[in-house]
């Protein structure tokens, strides 16, 4: 079992290259993890839809159709004013965080 040394968060660090490492190392962690997770994801995938019981837990695998409509078909197939009509724009505030060695 993967085990990791995650931080817990007691307060906002004093200076800012210590709140941007400690996020880069918390941002590291979650990755790690994600890749695990969707490791494991695939392989309970491979083996079909149904239900698996863990000691603590249960995953149950699905299958079913999701419609989807496509942003370039929509641009592609109508006019300006309707893609205008139907556009909803937000205001994005995002933190990118990498190391410093890459």
């Amino acid at each position: 079992m993967l085990k990791l040394e995650i931080p817990s968060f007691t307060g906002v660090p004093a200076f800012t290259d210590d709140l941007v490492d400690e996020l880069g190392a918390i941002k590291q962690a979650m990755d790690e993890l994600e890749a695990t997770a969707r490791k494991l994801k695939a392989e309970l995938i491979r083996r079909g839809v149904g239900t698996y019981e863990g000691t603590k837990f249960f995953a149950e695998v699905q299958h079913y159709d999701r419609a989807t409509i496509s942003p370039v078909l929509v641009r592609k197939l109508s006019n300006d004013e309707f893609v205008k009509q139907v556009t909803e724009v937000k205001a994005i505030d995002a933190v990118v965080v990498k190391p410093i060695n890459e």
